[in-house]
């Protein structure tokens, strides 16, 4: 018999990313749209970084407790997913957030001479001179509680490393409307609690 090893591994690969996707999406399931985000956070309470520039760089994944495309609550029953990335979902709610906060976010510019430190940038590509560039990495995720790490870095050193974390009561309805607004709160905690953070105000 043949054997076809670019095949098997194909295959084997396309297995992986089936069970790592569905690795712990169990319970009813609550969608939850980027665009169905909407910041409800008292901006004025955060007036100190209106008018600030910020570059928001890449957000990284690496919560054990979620899947590709979402989280649970913590009596797993209710699954938590979005339409886009986890990481990408947290990024583009933040982006929405600094908007709402009054800071401007300015896109990266061209620089042949950079390269890439750490986990932010992209070879060729840096903020500009003076501009923070902010990152958050998921470290642990459920509708009752978030630990994350928050980085801040300007003109390529690490200005900020810092583990945060936020908690929820558990969720007293089983409604998947309340629930999914439940979830966009959970954005919002996350995000104040950042920006409430003394050493965070001190270096961004």
């Amino acid at each position: 018999m043949k054997q076809y090893p670019i095949l098997k591994g194909v295959l084997a690969a396309l297995i992986a990313a089936v069970f790592l996707t569905g690795c712990g999406a169990s319970g009813t399931k609550i969608l939850i749209k980027t665009d169905q985000y909407k910041p409800s956070f008292n901006a004025g309470e955060f007036s100190r970084y209106k008018g600030k520039k910020a570059v928001l760089a890449n957000f990284h994944n690496q919560a054990a407790n979620t899947t590709t495309w979402g989280y649970s609550s913590g009596d797993k029953k209710f699954y938590y997913e979005g339409n886009e990335r986890l990481e990408s979902y947290f990024w583009s709610c933040f982006k929405k957030s600094f908007a709402h906060a009054g800071v401007q976010l300015v896109d990266y510019v061209y620089d042949p001479a950079y390269h890439v430190r750490y986990w932010w940038g992209v070879a060729g590509y840096r903020a500009p001179k003076g501009v923070p560039e902010f990152q958050m990495v998921l470290t642990s995720l459920s509708d009752q509680e978030f630990t994350f790490k928050v980085f801040v870095f300007r003109d390529g050193e690490t200005k900020l490393e810092k583990e945060m974390s936020v908690k929820t009561q558990p969720a007293s309805t089983d409604n998947a409307a309340d629930l999914e607004k439940r979830s966009y709160r959970l954005v919002d905690q996350a995000f104040v609690t950042i920006l409430r953070d003394r050493d965070f105000q001190r270096v961004f």
